[in-house]
């Protein structure tokens, strides 16, 4: 797949610039630079993405695009939980086979499947070298056609799915009914075959209408690294009713039902209560898989925090609530909104971290305006509060709590 020789290449030259490379590529007469190329793409890619292919030298990338488009080893690991019980894990889009990989970790049978020749002979070839060959079987297989080619499969312990959001000339699809395969036509052929059926969707993707179009579900998971939404999890169990109220579960084990989250609403709604933001305060900014999942309200219920709006998706509490799952800031100042204290801003904060929750301008905007750098140990967040039935905004100066309690 790859030889000793392209390997030291790659090694050697893998901070290059690679258009040099390319351009110079009459110096290595018995080297394929475009191929090398290739290979110092991808394994830029997954560095820091998939950190064990990486340190294996003789992992072959068949394109960049498969290395940009798999799961990160992080986000693939996640997914082993949702392996229970016995029989096999089969994987029906299986592209640079990051997944199948990590669900080898815990079942020692997993099933590779994909319909693209070259990715399939990649993995297979990956699959060998990462040491875990005997433990996957790899099939070139439509996802929809699979079962009806081998027919051996015993009944799944869980079937999962990552369809394709790139149409056959690379544009990106939103739509899920347009991902390949349509997950929501395939569900009741795999939940012949399983009684769990785990699909990743774009973590762009509305939750309520995927609920909507992949009926059975069970939990649908906001994934999240580094305070990024990554992934969105739906899965499906045979014999989940179809209007069945599922559970999302955030990061830091926050998890809850959305009937959940629309009672607390209701009860804000109906028992609205001003915020006085004061120095010394703890201001809570939520992780961001709770923004995702549409967890507004239940915050205030779950940990005996004080949301600053309706609008405000910040936190504030007189006394530390060190399980709230987000960041955790002390209040050093609030300072009213206007063009004056803007001005003002600039001399007392040369650099400083901004974030806008329901304010009057963007953070662009702002940093234009005040001449405020990126950086340092200074918070300030731009925001709104409810006073008197009166949006009144404001900005609130922090500091990271664990530098003040």
């Amino acid at each position: 797949m790859i030889s000793a020789g392209e390997i030291s290449f790659i090694r050697e030259h893998l901070e290059d610039d690679i258009h040099e490379l390319l351009l110079s590529k009459g110096k290595y007469p018995h080297i394929d630079i475009p191929r090398c190329v290739t290979q110092i793409e991808g394994l830029r890619k997954i560095r820091d993405k998939v950190p064990e292919w990486f340190a294996c030298r003789q992992v072959f990338i068949p394109s960049a695009l498969a290395a940009e488009q798999c799961s990160s080893a992080e986000t693939a690991g996640y997914k082993r939980r949702f392996i229970i019980g016995s029989g096999p894990v089969v994987d029906i889009t299986g592209g640079l086979g990051v997944d199948t990989y990590f669900f080898s970790k815990t079942s020692d049978h997993v099933i590779y499947a994909e319909r693209d020749e070259a990715l399939c002979k990649a993995a297979a070839y990956n699959f060998g070298v990462l040491g875990v060959g005997d433990r996957i079987d790899t099939v070139q297989a439509e996802a929809g056609s699979l079962w009806s080619g081998k027919t051996d499969i015993a009944h799944a312990a869980l079937v999962y799915a990552d369809p394709s959001r790139r149409d056959v000339s690379g544009r990106r699809l939103y739509d899920i009914t347009e991902y390949s395969p349509d997950v929501t036509q395939l569900a009741k052929q795999v939940l012949r075959r399983t009684g769990s059926f785990l699909v990743k969707i774009s973590p762009l993707a509305d939750i309520s209408r995927t609920l909507s179009l992949l009926p059975g579900t069970a939990e649908v998971h906001v994934v999240s690294a580094a305070n990024e939404c990554k992934e969105l999890l739906f899965l499906i169990r045979a014999g989940t009713p179809s209007q069945e109220d599922p559970l999302i579960v955030c990061r830091d084990g926050f998890a809850f039902h959305l009937n959940e989250e629309s009672g607390a609403a209701a009860e804000l709604e109906r028992n609205p209560e001003p915020v006085t933001v004061h120095p010394g305060d703890c201001l809570y900014e939520p992780e961001v898989s709770l923004l995702k999942a549409g967890a507004f309200a239940l915050p205030v219920f779950r940990f005996g925090v004080c949301k600053l709006h309706r609008h405000s998706h910040l936190y504030i509490s007189s006394l530390p609530v060190l399980n709230f799952p987000g960041r955790k800031f002390r209040v050093a100042d609030v300072i009213p909104f206007s063009s004056g204290n803007l001005r003002k801003l600039a001399g007392t904060f040369p650099k400083a971290n901004m974030t806008v929750r329901n304010f009057p301008i963007s953070v662009d905007l702002w940093r234009k305006k005040t001449g405020i750098s990126e950086g340092g140990t200074d918070y300030l967040f731009g925001t709104t509060v409810s006073k008197a039935g009166k949006d009144v905004p404001l900005i609130i100066h922090a500091t990271k709590w664990e530098k003040t309690i």
